[in-house]
């Protein structure tokens, strides 16, 4: 049984508070994870059920790009507050990052939506979380879209769109009929998604535009939100996003993720769908952590959260 998806109740007020057990102000230290939008959900209902049982510590996981959220003075950690002046480390990338300058312990591990790169794997390592998938989103044509219908691309018409040598939905299978031209958007900087659908998928970085036909930038938003698209564009726009992140949010009132799609569908590519064995887009997750530093406590957590299939399924995670 997961006690705090017990209910949708339940689960709706969980998922919004920071995991703070019942003996919190006996607690004697804070472990704190920042990092990766996709898998920030997740962890948040994993610390919050890992936090029932070991009531010792704090179990925190700090959203991406979060401007109100604490570490609280604990342990060696002076402290810290999030602001929008001083905003919490957004995406995979920044969260490294912000894990391997940190010299207080106020960052005990990063969420991450991609493999450590060579140079990190120096000083870190990385515990699987489970399995996820990245593919194309854009509003079906039932909900007035130009995307194909069914909704499938090919790989290389996929790549095609994002070097501007397809431009408009009627140059593809299925795109409805008169067409729309194709509004190009990508996550922002530091995403771990950014940098799979970049590296894994694309095959190239569309932000450059030495690499296609494109005059212009994709439009930038934050990763794994249809909302964040103009409301003009909508008809018209492609963008990534995590199958996790979209499960999560069509789960919301278990999970009491806000539901950012605003419609938006995951497309297939090549007529595999997001998930299924053999699909472009397949990645595994993970959380990072130091590895002379780290204490057995943080990695028994980081550990023990891999396991937890039932609660990982609900955010949208594979085993």
């Amino acid at each position: 049984m997961i006690r705090k998806l017990a209910t949708a109740t339940a689960a709706v007020a969980a998922a919004i508070v920071l995991a703070v057990p019942s003996s919190a102000t006996a607690a004697t230290d804070e472990y704190a994870g920042v990092g990766s939008d996709t898998t920030q959900d997740v962890m948040r209902a994993l610390s919050e059920e890992y936090a029932l049982d070991n009531p010792d510590y704090l179990w925190t996981s700090i959203d991406a790009g979060s401007t109100s959220q604490t570490v609280q003075n604990l342990g060696t950690c002076p402290g810290v507050t999030y602001s929008a002046g001083s905003p919490a480390p957004n995406g995979s990338s920044a969260g490294i990052t912000a894990l391997l300058n940190d010299t207080v312990n106020c960052i005990d591990y990063a969420r991450s939506s991609r493999p450590l790169k060579p140079a990190e794997d120096v000083t870190l390592d990385a515990v699987r979380l489970g399995g996820d998938s990245v593919s194309w989103a854009a509003l079906p044509q039932a909900n007035g879209g130009y995307a194909p219908n069914p909704m499938n691309l090919s790989l290389e018409n996929l790549r095609k769109i994002y070097k501007c040598e397809i431009t408009n939905w009627s140059q593809v299978p299925n795109g409805k009929a008169g067409g729309g031209t194709i509004v190009r958007y990508y996550p922002q900087s530091g995403s771990g998604t950014r940098d799979f659908f970049t590296t894994g998928i694309l095959g190239f970085d569309p932000t450059n535009l030495a690499t296609g036909s494109c005059t212009t930038q994709p439009v930038i938003v934050q990763e794994n939100r249809g909302n964040q698209v103009a409301a003009g564009d909508r008809a018209t726009a492609i963008l990534p996003y995590s199958k996790a992140a979209w499960t999560a949010q069509s789960n919301s009132g278990i999970t009491g993720v806000p539901d950012s799609r605003a419609q938006f569908a995951l497309g297939t590519v090549d007529g595999v769908a997001a998930g299924a064995s053999g699909f472009v887009g397949n990645r595994d997750v993970y959380n990072v952590y130091k590895t002379a530093t780290a204490p057995q406590v943080l990695k028994d957590f980081l550990n023990w959260a891999a396991t937890q299939n039932t609660i990982k399924a609900t955010y949208g995670f594979t085993t």
